[in-house]
């Protein structure tokens, strides 16, 4: 076929195609039904019914996770304006509250518990897979968190305590000042910009104005603990005095306080404050003090790499093994 051929058989072709003006009966007949029919009904009835029995299932199931289990250990918390008698369930936005003599259990959904002792007051800010918060309005809880970090946050006047992992206990009035212990894993505590790393082992004082102060050890001499104290109280360009006190009186265990010193101190102190940590627990390979005193992110990582690997290792072994507080190495 030559190509006039071919555009004469193109040309013969229908310009359009039509199909039957009702195919409907057709349609009807291949279904074996008709519409409107009684049994047609019946069938498309259970639609709605099933679309909303699906939709409650999913609205119970959210309710379900979007709540925590509380058991009550003695007196009669309240949740909300409930007495709890024995147990019961806290809602996203409820608030457990213990007076002098009553204290409490929560589950904290399927990773940990957290008690609230007595004169205390929580909410429950967020319930999901993805994330767990309770806001610690006034009073004392124990946490105890098994879970990746991250995952559990508790809220207070003053900044908010990230799990990394642990246990701890945390006590604050209502104005945000209070104490942080971790006695297990890590606790980040961070308000605004700043923030303090709380091993095992490590108190830390919060302030309403200034969130978190500098960690210390929960075996440091009091006059160290003082002075930590005394620089976190003063303003910020008086504080070469109390930054001195605490440079005199810390030893090698007292590395990590120097490590958060560091970042807090003005820029003309932060030679002297390194100079003190180096000569108490040297820097790793690799980290020099030019890029320290920098406070470059990688450098301060790899020194408080080596600070928390000793601290663990004397944390765990204490009372069983000495270890050298500069090195993390058992001593003979």
């Amino acid at each position: 076929m030559n190509e006039h051929e071919l555009q004469d058989a193109v040309n013969r072709l229908p310009k359009s195609i039509e199909p039957p003006r009702d195919l409907w009966p057709e349609i009807q007949a291949r279904l074996g039904t008709r519409a409107g029919s009684p049994s047609w009904q019946r069938r498309w009835y259970w639609v709605p019914l099933a679309a909303a029995a699906v939709l409650v299932f999913l609205l119970i199931a959210r309710a379900e996770r979007s709540a925590w289990d509380v058991t009550a250990l003695a007196g009669r918390p309240l949740i909300g304006t409930k007495r709890l008698a024995a147990s019961g369930r806290l809602h996203v936005g409820d608030w457990l509250q213990t007076d002098d003599s009553s204290r409490a259990l929560i589950a904290v959904g399927r990773i940990g518990q957290v008690e609230v002792r007595p004169d205390s007051r929580v909410q429950l800010v967020v319930a999901r897979t993805t994330e767990h918060r309770l806001a610690l309005a006034r009073g004392t809880i124990d946490a105890k968190v098994d879970a990746v970090p991250r995952l559990f946050f508790v809220e207070t006047p003053a900044g908010t305590a990230i799990d990394l992992g642990c246990a701890y206990t945390l006590e604050t009035d209502s104005l945000g000042k209070g104490l942080l212990h971790v006695t297990a894993g890590e606790v980040e505590f961070q308000t605004g910009s700043r923030s303090s790393r709380v091993p095992l082992g490590t108190l830390m004082q919060i302030r309403p104005a200034t969130g978190p102060g500098i960690p210390y050890v929960d075996d440091a001499p009091a006059p160290f603990v003082r002075a930590v104290v005394a620089f976190d109280l003063e303003q910020r360009g008086t504080r070469a005095r109390a930054t001195r006190s605490v440079l005199a009186l810390a030893r090698a265990q007292d590395a990590i306080s120097l490590w958060h010193l560091l970042q807090r101190v003005d820029v003309p102190l932060r030679g002297m404050v390194y100079d003190r940590l180096a000569a108490l627990v040297p820097p790793p390979a690799g980290v020099t003090r030019r890029a320290t005193i920098a406070l470059e992110s990688r450098a301060l990582e790899g020194y408080w790499t080596k600070i928390q690997r000793i601290h663990f290792r004397m944390m765990v072994l204490r009372g069983v093994r000495e270890i050298d507080p500069r090195t993390g190495v058992a001593k003979p």
